[in-house]
């Protein structure tokens, strides 16, 4: 069709054309998309003269007298469908509009793929499957279609689905992602079917492993290769997320909050990495339907068991050992269960006698964590899904140990007078309940209940001098019981709606009993509790728009009520997605509002309490929810098989975080202002900030090599408003720049890694001066440090190389993987701390150093 003067076009086709071959030509002299199934054009030709300027004339000037129409699907997109006025005796195609819809599971277990690609391939459109495995693709003509089926890690599929026709089943088969190379993987498949969040990461959880580790693989520390995700610590300490506080993340385990998932002191998670199906972290724009945190979120399912054949496997690291056993009980029904448990305390050993000058004591040095996993699962029919999943992970630490301890472990097994006894605990219980129906096939309905608890409890007995003593039993709990529920609406190929409401029951408890022995005569005793509950209500609406093949766009708002305060907000959500080219370039953006209830706080003053544990305090009248605001831009973009790029930037503003009121203070005092909250409050400090940044990412893969290099660039400020300081400061986990790196190498069931760490030190507040302040009597002069700001220096930048190295082979019926996990492997002892001392001198600087070259193994066996 050409256009030869003002506007005007002209299109003729031939009589005895093919219908399929007229609509081609139009198809590529206009701007329409028109998409049929072939047996509907099959036989039938045309023949059209047209001389105008609208390219829907001409399209009806093709169809007159074949018997078809065109019917709007969306912007510039038409499917053909038979006319009314047609004899049905003679086509078997009406003008319903029905649904294609399917479920996609693995082909060897049966386990449903969250999240795989499903993309129409004539019409250029598709979408994912959702938590369960289930798609669908509403508002279409009766008939076939061609489909493209993807998941990362398994064969595509390319079938033929009909719509109209019931749920479809669709099975992929796994097989070796070693060509694509990618450990932590954002799904790169056709057009339409992404998530339109920037910034969401889907992690490859068979990828895990190759990394170096702590001895074995773990979840949340395999996130640190996301750009813009730090550890609090060095080795230990909770995820900060663009230099977010830890407890600004949002941990999500078959839809129930988990609040401690760290074993070990933060060392490790508390997720089995075998045991997880799916695990999908948001940095910033979240989904509509979670919300309670400003910076991140980590949503992770458990497998729901193999249902074609028994499976087990074990494996024993240099931390614990562990097991999983997952089978079909039914060809409905199908479980897995799994457990942890570290045995250094077998080796060290619990309780150790001790005899020196005739004296016996009995020193204690006993650690262990453990934790179990279980899910259940039943599919009543294709429209009814039912599961049930538990967790419990608990560490206990008990310790008896001289007051006098150094570096010279020989010294710490002796009889004494002076010594400290430690008995604490912490653990998580969470019970899940989640049940889909289908009504119909463009209506989905979730629904989950659950329970999740958390307990610490610390008692303590410090003995610094004959005569004086600590005795303290202290006590923290969280219970959330919670129910929420969604329903999703597939109206059509253009338009989406998802609306839903979470309502949760909050309680948090904390007791302290606690003796200060002063003298043989003297004792103060404090007896404390303090209890509080509250009810969190959230509802949302979300509308998915997609006008042209190209273009989504989701906007929504989240309305959350928190009964502690009575504090009422509404919050938008908005995300878009445009793709110019599928593979060269796809852009999303996002604008959201978020709203954390709930403080984690932790006394600073005394040895009675808060050792281990934190304390999550609820807002009230007095103490404002954390409110912040994001914005985020990403562009990926993916121009061979084997390179992806990735960068995001993004802007966040928050409100109302509580920061400590004296930063320096140290833990140091016997006794404190108690455990009320009213007197934990006292020593924090209402707060806002403000961050930015950029992140790239780049995936390279070429045979068995993968190379995978992530740079971040970026700023975390903080301003208490309560200080006279005129300006933001760098807060407590602001890093400028970061950079990591991991070459991999699989010529076959041989693997070797180099993984690199480079970034900036983490703030540190430096004093000033030191100043001697004595009296003329001549007695010691009491010295101290001058600290007039906060975060004013930096420690020297920190840098690491790290290397794995794995061997698979097959022995005694089962499949082996060998692994050797070299951390710090130059042994170079970066400074990971610095504290300060007044001096003759002036300040006194001291170093502290990280871990040195550390070697651990890990050996697993499947069955």
């Amino acid at each position: 069709m050409a256009r030869p003067a003002h506007g005007q076009a002209a299109l003729t086709i031939d009589e005895g054309t093919p219908l399929s071959e007229a609509l081609s030509t139009l198809r590529t002299q206009t701007s329409l998309d028109v998409v049929y199934a072939d047996r509907l054009v099959q036989d039938r030709t045309t023949s059209c003269r047209y001389q105008g300027a609208e390219p829907l004339d001409a399209l009806q000037c093709v169809l007159d007298g074949t018997g078809l129409q065109a019917e709007r699907i969306r912007r510039n997109q038409y499917v053909l469908v038979v006319e009314p006025s047609s004899p049905p005796e003679t086509d078997p195609y009406d003008n319903r509009r029905v649904s294609l819809s399917g479920r996609v599971r693995d082909a060897d277990t049966g386990e449903a793929l969250p999240g795989a690609n499903v993309v129409m391939r004539d019409m250029q459109a598709g979408t994912i499957s959702d938590r369960s495995g289930y798609f669908v693709l509403s508002s279409l003509p009766p008939g076939p279609y061609r489909v493209r089926i993807s998941y990362l890690g398994y064969q595509p599929a390319d079938t033929t689905l009909t719509a109209g026709g019931g749920t479809a089943r669709i099975a992929l088969a796994p097989r070796s992602i070693e060509s694509e190379g990618i450990t932590v993987h954002d799904r790169t498949a056709g057009v339409a079917a992404q998530e339109p969040m920037a910034g969401h990461v889907a992690l490859a959880l068979d990828q895990i492993d190759a990394l170096p580790s702590l001895g074995e693989s773990d979840l949340l520390t395999s996130l640190q290769w996301t750009p813009g995700v730090q550890r609090s610590g060095v080795i230990s300490g909770g995820l900060s997320v663009r230099g977010a506080p830890t407890d600004q993340n949002l941990y999500l385990l078959e839809g129930a909050p988990i609040y401690h998932p760290w074993h070990a002191f933060s060392l490790i998670s508390t997720f089995q990495t075998e045991t997880l199906k799916r695990t999908t972290l948001y940095r910033g724009a979240f989904p509509i339907e979670h919300g309670g945190r400003l910076s991140a979120i980590v949503d992770a399912q458990l497998k729901d068991g193999n249902r074609t054949e028994p499976r087990a496997r074990a494996a024993i690291s240099a931390l614990s050992g562990r097991f999983q056993i997952e089978s079909p009980l039914s060809s409905s029904t199908s479980f897995m269960v799994a457990g942890r448990q570290s045995y250094i305390d077998r080796i060290v050993g619990r309780e150790h006698p001790v005899e020196q000058g005739g004296r016996r004591d009995t020193m204690r040095t006993g650690y262990v964590f453990y934790d179990t996993s279980a899910k259940l699962t039943t599919h009543f029919n294709d429209r009814h899904r039912l599961s049930v999943s538990y967790y419990h992970g608990r560490d206990d630490l008990d310790l008896r140990l001289p007051f006098d301890l150094s570096l010279d472990f020989s010294s710490w097994l002796r009889p004494t007078n002076l010594f400290f006894e430690v008995d604490q605990n912490w653990s998580n219980r969470m019970v899940s309940a989640q049940y889909q129906a289908i009504p119909d096939d463009a209506v989905v309905v979730n629904l989950t209940g659950y329970y999740s608890g958390y307990r610490a409890n610390e008692a303590s007995f410090v003995q610094p001098t004959t005569t004086a003593s600590l005795r303290s039993d202290y006590a923290v709990s969280v219970d959330e019981l919670g129910l929420r529920g969604a329903v999703d609406l597939y109206s059509s190929m253009a338009h989406q709606w998802k609306a839903g409401a979470h309502v949760s029951h909050l309680a948090f408890s904390s007791s302290l009993n606690s003796e200060v022995q002063r003298t043989t005569t003297s004792s103060d005793v404090e007896l404390q509790e303090t209890n509080r509950r509250a009810v969190k209500l959230a509802s949302y609406a979300q509308h998915a728009w997609m006008p042209t093949p190209r273009w989504e766009v989701q906007t929504g708002a989240r309305l959350s009520y928190f009964s502690s305060g009575q504090h009422l907000h509404l919050r938008p959500r908005i995300n878009a997605q445009y793709i110019a080219h599928p593979d060269w370039l796809t852009v999303q953006a996002g604008f959201s509002g978020h709203v954390q209830p709930l403080h984690r706080l932790r006394d600073r003053f005394s040895l009675a309490y808060d050792l281990v544990s934190t304390r999550w305090v609820p807002s009230d009248r007095n103490v404002r929810p954390a409110e912040g605001w994001q914005a985020t831009l990403g562009a990926r973009s993916r121009p061979t098989t084997s390179l992806r790029l990735e960068m995001n930037t993004y802007a966040r503003w928050t409100r109302h975080t509580l920061i400590p009121r004296d930063a320096s203070r140290t833990k140091d005092g016997l006794e404190g202002p108690g455990i009320e909250l009213g007197a934990l409050l006292g020593q924090y400090t209402t707060a806002r900030e403000r961050a930015a940044g950029i992140e790239g990412e780049l995936h390279w893969t070429s045979g068995p090599w993968r190379l995978q290099q992530n740079l971040s660039l970026s700023r975390t400020l903080t301003q208490p408003l309560s200080s006279s300081s005129p300006g933001y400061r760098p807060a407590d986990l602001d890093i400028p720049w970061s950079m990591r790196s991991a070459l991999t190498w699989k010529p076959g069931r041989f693997e070797a890694t180099l993984a690199g760490t480079l970034r900036s030190g983490y703030p540190l507040s430096t004093p000033v001066a030191s100043y001697r302040v004595g009296d003329v009597d001549g007695s010691e002069p009491i010295r101290f440090l001058h600290r007039p700001y906060t975060n004013n220096d930096r420690l020297p930048a920190y840098g690491r190389l790290d290397a794995s190295v794995g061997y698979q082979f097959d022995a005694l019926g089962g499949a082996w993987q060998a692994r050797i996990h070299i951390y710090n492997l130059f042994n170079y002892r970066n400074v990971v701390g610095r504290t300060y001392e007044s001096s003759d001198g002036g300040v006194l600087a001291n170093n502290q150093r990280g871990v040195p070259l550390l070697p651990l193994f890990e050996l697993q066996l499947a069955l």
